[in-house]
């Protein structure tokens, strides 16, 4: 629609020489040489509106930013009669509901592809539904409308440091002592299914379990023993209990291991050094029972070794006498027996052995009767009787 002078007018407002857009009249108005045709038309730029002198642009505000509104929707839009080319297409540029279109399927395409690193996986819902565990590498899913993914480092090995104030660490034994532990769990996850959608928070689950499972075991231990020599067996009962436990919530988590930081008695109130003179006490008495038994091992086996020696001498003569009376008897059978048969012989023969038994030790001469020739021998009494005479 036109006034009077012939300049367009939107929405009941006046162009005028003013406009940013130059004048809507005839060639003869300052335009762009065409009268209401396209202000960026043919490359044409737009007209700097006419400033006066110390002030702002003339004319009415709103007229101006219509003017600007308009351009911009025949440019990019084709709404405009005057911007439009064939077929209603803007003249130097796509169709805006194209471009829309060109970045949404652009969008949908760069969200089927994912990569997930060797350290983690990825699980992928449909319509916020588990549907499937995707391993590290290159990987596929639908668009992010219907397929979504959650990833989490499964290969990462967690900790948790429990204890380090009263209220965590302080825990009763099985001697009805109380005792201060600090220990870490070294955890990681196993399945990412269950850790993501079986357990509300699987880390505070983990936290609760473990101090959970050290007290149960510290609880059937003694004092002693935990700070001295089960140290070892309680770190591996609390991670078997921790397992277990985890396993029965299905919280998708690997317990790796329990590291025991500290196991003392509590500091507060000197029981600290209460529970060393107990210690000392106890080491002094099982120092004196260890030198009780080392003298014990030393004077029972030699104790052992005489006694077995003395029934061993006993048993041997005990032997020797039977064997020797045994054989004395037999020979007085067969002895009596000979004599039975010839007593002469045998009597003779008994006189003759005496004399063997009686003489076999003395110093003997033998005369012969034939050989003195009738003189009488000068014996030495002093060689008879080993002995040299005096000189």
């Amino acid at each position: 629609m036109s006034d009077d002078s012939g300049a367009p007018k939107k929405g009941g407002f006046r162009l005028n020489a003013q406009s940013p857009w130059g004048s809507g009249g005839g060639k003869g108005s300052g335009g762009n040489g065409g009268g209401g045709k396209n202000p960026w038309g043919q490359g044409q730029p737009p007209q700097r509106p006419n400033r006066p002198q110390g002030g702002r642009p003339q004319g009415n505000p709103n007229q101006e930013l219509d003017n600007v509104i308009r351009g911009f929707k025949e440019k990019f839009g084709g709404g405009g009669s005057g911007g439009s080319g064939r077929g209603g297409k803007p003249m130097g540029g796509l169709p805006l509901p194209w471009i829309i279109v060109g970045a949404g399927l652009l969008f949908m395409a760069a969200s089927c592809v994912y990569i997930v690193d060797a350290q983690e996986e990825s699980v992928v819902l449909r319509f916020g539904e588990y549907t499937r565990t995707t391993g590290p590498g290159f990987n596929l899913k639908l668009p992010t409308p219907i397929e979504t993914r959650i990833t989490r480092k499964t290969r990462e090995v967690q900790k948790i440091n429990i204890g380090g104030s009263s209220a965590n660490s302080l825990m009763l034994t099985g001697d009805e002592n109380i005792v201060d532990i600090d220990f870490t769990v070294l955890w990681r996850i196993s399945s990412l299914e269950n850790y993501l959608f079986e357990v509300d928070d699987p880390r505070n689950a983990v936290d609760a379990v473990a101090k959970s499972a050290m007290r149960e075991i510290v609880g059937k231990s003694d004092l002693e023993k935990i700070i001295t020599t089960d140290r070892l067996k309680i770190t591996t009962d609390v991670r078997d209990l921790m397992q277990a436990t985890l396993d029965e919530y299905k919280a998708g988590v690997d317990v790796i291991e329990v590291q025991l930081q500290k196991a003392d008695p509590p500091e507060a109130g000197g029981v600290v050094d209460a529970f060393r003179d107990v210690v000392n006490a106890a080491q002094d008495a099982e120092t004196l029972v260890n030198q009780a038994t080392a003298y014990q091992n030393d004077v029972v086996p030699k104790a052992r070794g005489e006694a077995a020696q003395i029934i061993q001498e006993a048993e041997a003569y005990k032997g020797r006498v039977t064997a020797e009376a045994s054989g004395e008897a037999e020979r007085f059978r067969l002895i009596v027996k000979e004599y039975k048969a010839a007593p002469r012989v045998t009597r003779e023969r008994m006189y003759l052995e005496t004399l063997e038994e009686v003489y076999k030790n003395a110093d003997k001469i033998v005369f012969d009767k034939g050989a003195s020739g009738g003189v009488v021998p000068y014996l030495s009494l002093n060689e008879l009787t080993g002995k040299k005479a005096p000189k």
